[in-house]
């Protein structure tokens, strides 16, 4: 009977340990999205175009099509979200979706070339507004257009507006031998303008819109998580092109290199001017080597921080024996030099 039970058991195991060889054990499998992908729009588009995968599993993920997120037709973008992808491989039996990491910002993916078919959402959309879309010639959406080209300074390709649904019958009203006036009526948040329309200087049309404005431009982003304080360089933060508002004051990267974070930036995000500062030269406490300058003549004192300090900002310094305190500016690690109305010795 014994025999019996530990063989039983035995054969339990060996099937476990079976299965797991088959699905458990497969090693990890990593795909790196990138943030923007253009498509040949006579190419069929699957995962392997979306980034770079590596891992076991990478041949069949590479394979795997994701025409069933596409529904913007050719030259128009369309993101695709990392949770749709999640749900693809998902449903796909021949993947160990367990073991499949997905990296990186969501998708912009855009089809150029030829005409990629017309989904029935699109479709839709389109004969929902045929009687907008019929009038001929110029629209106020087409001024309209032009006005935030010209407010931005960006070519078609790299803007996005999304207007209101309330706003698309305004905004297919003829223009044809009127004159348009367009006021900006707010900078923050979304856009908002004022459009009259004008007949022989009369008055024909008038309305408040309101929309969000995208541009596609290059903009900071960190590789990995980076903690507050900590300086920038390239090896934690690389360049990305991504759709951002004109209110998001992306950092520039040449000016960004050396500064803080004034706040935690996670992976993926984005790097804002608002997000970086002066890195700290000097922390309450530390030992620092003061200079007074008077002619040719350098004095070089050392003194404790009272404070912290970054570059070319000034702090009080207490003299090593604690009988004076002076005023310097910081000017590097551990450097300050004495303000020229200060004296050491002098009990400010």
């Amino acid at each position: 009977m014994t025999f019996h039970v530990h063989s039983v058991r035995f054969l339990l195991i060996a099937m476990l340990m079976s299965a797991v060889s088959v699905h458990g054990f497969a090693g990890i499998t990593t795909v790196s999205l990138r943030s923007t992908v253009r498509i040949s729009g006579d190419d069929p588009i699957t995962l392997g175009q979306l980034g770079e995968i590596e891992g076991d599993q990478a041949e069949l993920l590479a394979g795997v099509s994701i025409e069933e997120l596409i529904e913007a037709a050719a030259g128009q973008w369309e993101s695709i979200s990392k949770d749709d992808l999640r749900a693809l491989i998902n449903a796909c039996a021949e993947i160990n979706a367990g073991s499949v990491v997905i990296n990186g910002p969501d998708v912009s993916v855009r089809r150029s070339g030829v005409d990629a078919p017309v989904s029935a959402a699109t479709q839709r959309a389109t004969d929902d507004h045929s009687d907008k879309k019929s009038v001929a010639g110029p629209v106020v959406r087409n001024h309209v257009e032009r006005w935030v080209r010209d407010r931005y300074k960006v070519g078609t390709d790299l803007l996005r507006i999304s207007y209101r649904d309330i706003d698309e019958a305004f905004l297919s009203t003829s223009t044809e031998g009127r004159l348009v006036e367009i006021k900006e009526i707010s900078k923050r948040g979304r856009t908002a303008i004022r459009v009259i329309v004008l007949d022989d200087l009369m008055v024909a049309s008038e309305q408040a819109l309101l929309f969000d404005v995208e541009i596609f431009r290059t903009v900071l982003v960190a590789r990995e998580r980076v903690n507050r304080g900590s300086v920038l360089n390239e090896s934690v933060t690389m360049s990305d092109r991504r759709w951002v508002s004109p209110e998001e004051h992306a950092a520039d990267a040449d000016e960004a290199m050396g500064m803080a974070l004034s706040k935690t930036i996670n992976e993926g995000q984005m790097i804002e001017s608002q997000h970086i500062e002066l890195p700290l030269v000097i922390r309450r406490g530390d030992i620092v080597s003061a200079k007074s300058i008077a002619g040719s003549v350098v004095v070089t004192v050392r003194g404790r921080a009272k404070s912290n300090a970054r570059l070319g900002e000034t702090i009080e310094i207490e003299s090593m024996n604690g009988d004076s305190q002076f005023r310097a500016k910081a000017t590097g690690k551990g450097r300050a030099a004495i303000l020229k109305d200060q004296r050491v010795g002098d009990q400010s």
